[in-house]
């Protein structure tokens, strides 16, 4: 089946204006960056330091103070980046960077930050000193985003693994369908411990984790497979008071992308997706397996189609979703049309009415997996730093993947094109960008020991390379003298 045309995405919000604002100068340091790692002799650090300080003082906008209030030095600042366009220019230059011409500009663009620091403090009125301007430009908060894909997610343990040895912290996290999920273990502490992953594992089997049922659906789309998160990995993701988390107690904030589905976008009735994977009278062979893929890939695209009626939802990325269980965000993220189910029937006032309020506010009825809409919610991390969510605006958004379109798995293909649509569009806000290739099977859910420590050792393998030029931009530098 063909995936349906893209078409141009407009501008949604402010935000996406104030991107394109300051996208080039984002663009430009990361080129600066990337050709000082690969060649560090061409420009010394101080001059480095210089050239990255006016590249970030020019995209500052509104920037939190110490009293908790928010400050506009948008004015103030604004003539300074007409001045800084011309490094813009020689570091996004055809062919790569021009050093000689960036490494002229330092004299001259030192002096020029030092006078508009100067005025962005002044424009303050005593909110704002000049270390606390300097420590908005000179550090860098990590992001990290994570794509769903099911068993493709394990590689990104060895992404977590890679960042906790250069001692590098995340400060949001965002993640859609399995990349929500493992990225939920990520958020529970602030530094990475991987035996919180082996100690669940070690107990979770695919009859633990899905079972046929015929049940109810109050706020989930029916499918063949029930997903029983709560009963997999609940004990291990329940606060000091022993009760559930929520995602305003996680330890690092997380973002979760959820389809929200309106009324009548459904082309087919809910019990079709019910049944879609009954084999009925067909002997569980390739033939009717690879028939059954057929049939999810075409129900998934038939939704696709309506994506202008579908509503994307980012739990966690406000006050109103804070309270949020996590483990519900998660297993709503997780929930392929068709395929898995994932629902609240049990008895919990607090959360039917955050789910209630939360399909009346969307208009919306059910809430499937997040990778309809948002595959890879790069925008939307980047958005939720904006709107000054974890108090810096300066941030680094490194964005992991392990569904895009793959020769390698011919059955899957057609709903990681699918995918794709929705990836493209998350690209712009993502500063890095990194597609695992060497993968699990997206069916390997609950994978062996082996398997498992495969998709590690594969994570770590391939983000390796990336990991200077990560490690340089997050790391703080020096300000101006």
């Amino acid at each position: 089946m063909r995936p349906p045309p893209m078409r141009p995405v407009p501008p949604e919000d402010p935000l996406d204006l104030h991107h394109e604002a300051i996208r080039p100068f984002e663009e430009a340091e990361a080129a600066l960056v990337r050709s000082v790692v690969s060649t560090p002799a061409w420009l010394s650090e101080r001059d480095e330091a210089a050239l990255r300080y006016a590249l970030n003082l020019a995209r500052i906008g509104r920037i939190r103070a110490p009293d908790g209030g928010e400050v506009d030095l948008e004015p103030a600042l604004a003539p300074f980046r007409e001045d800084v366009r011309p490094l813009v220019s020689a570091l996004l230059a055809t062919g790569g960077p021009d050093r000689a011409a960036a490494t002229g500009m330092v004299p001259n663009l030192s002096l020029r930050a030092r006078a508009f620091r100067a005025r962005a403090v002044a424009a303050a009125e005593g909110r704002l000193a000049p270390g606390a301007l300097d420590r908005e430009v000179c550090e860098k908060a990590l992001v990290l985003v994570c794509g769903g894909g099911g068993g493709v997610a394990w590689s990104y343990l060895g992404a977590f693994a890679l960042l906790e040895q250069y001692g590098l912290v995340p400060r949001l996290l965002a993640g859609t369908s399995m990349g929500s999920v493992l990225l939920l273990f990520r958020a529970r502490r602030a530094r990475w411990n991987p035996d919180d992953v082996d100690e669940a594992l070690s107990g979770l089997s695919f009859r633990t984790l899905f079972r046929f049922l015929q049940t109810g659906n109050r706020y989930g789309l029916p499918a063949a497979l029930r997903l029983y998160l709560r009963a997999a990995i609940g004990e291990f993701l329940k606060g000091p008071d022993g009760h559930p988390l929520t995602l305003g107690q996680l330890a690092v904030p997380l973002v979760v992308a959820v389809t929200g589905i309106r009324n009548g976008a459904l082309p087919r009735d809910p019990g079709y997706y019910e049944h879609l994977l009954d084999l009925d009278a067909r002997a569980p062979r390739p033939s009717a397996l690879t028939r059954m893929f057929s049939d999810v890939l075409q129900a998934v695209g038939e939704l696709i189609v309506q994506r202008d009626r579908f509503a994307r939802i980012y739990l966690g990325a406000d006050a109103e979703t804070h309270a949020f269980d996590a483990i519900d965000a998660v297993g709503f993220s997780s929930a392929l049309p068709g395929v898995i189910h994932y629902d609240v029937l049990r008895d919990d006032e607090r959360m039917h009415r955050l789910l209630g309020a939360l399909l009346e506010k969307h208009d919306v009825f059910r809430l499937v997996d997040g990778g309809l809409v948002d595959n890879l919610p790069a925008r939307a991390a980047w958005s939720t730093v904006q709107r000054g969510a974890i108090g810096t605006r300066n941030a680094f958004v490194l964005a992991l993947e392990g569904f895009a379109p793959k020769l390698s798995q011919p059955l899957w293909f057609g709903l990681e094109q699918l995918a794709a649509q929705n990836v493209t569009r998350n690209r712009p806000f993502a500063h890095h960008h990194r597609s695992f290739q060497k993968v699990l099977s997206p069916v390997e859910i609950v994978p062996s020991r082996e398997e498992l420590r495969h998709a590690i050792h594969a994570g770590k393998a391939e983000l390796h390379p990336d990991m200077p030029f990560v490690a340089r931009m997050v790391r703080p530098f020096a300000p101006l003298a």
